[in-house]
């Protein structure tokens, strides 16, 4: 052998310690930062999943019928009873009698005569 190499080798042999200690503590660190990001990647899996099933939850909960009794009266979508219902017209009077709706020619066969309600004078 050169001396060259017998320089080399005397070198290495002499920081053999230190560079295993320092290969030991590169791969303790990789090992440490692979199981990090794959901690991270499993939460973002869980919390996708979780949004995922949270949505299609309230979604199935928004599309149920909500069966309370403001939402029974069914809306007039292609306006069929606006043109041949008329609206009762209720006015005010003294607290002993009721006024009767005001009807027309055209309304006589559809109206609804509004339920008679009296006051108490105090």
């Amino acid at each position: 052998m050169s001396q060259k190499k017998v320089d080399q080798y005397k070198e290495f042999k002499k920081n053999r310690k230190e560079e295993i200690e320092k290969e030991k503590r590169q791969q303790k660190r990789n090992a440490l930062i692979g199981k990090i990001v794959a901690a991270v990647l499993a939460l973002a899996i869980v919390a996708a999943l979780g949004i995922t099933v949270y949505n299609a939850i309230r979604r199935n909960a928004d599309a149920a019928p909500q069966y309370d009794r403001e939402n029974l009266v069914v809306e007039d979508i292609a306006k069929v009873f606006a043109t041949t219902t008329a609206v009762a017209e209720t006015t005010t009077a003294a607290p002993e009698t009721t006024a009767a709706p005001e009807t027309t020619a055209n309304d006589v066969e559809t109206t609804t005569a509004a339920p008679e309600t009296t006051t108490a004078a105090p």
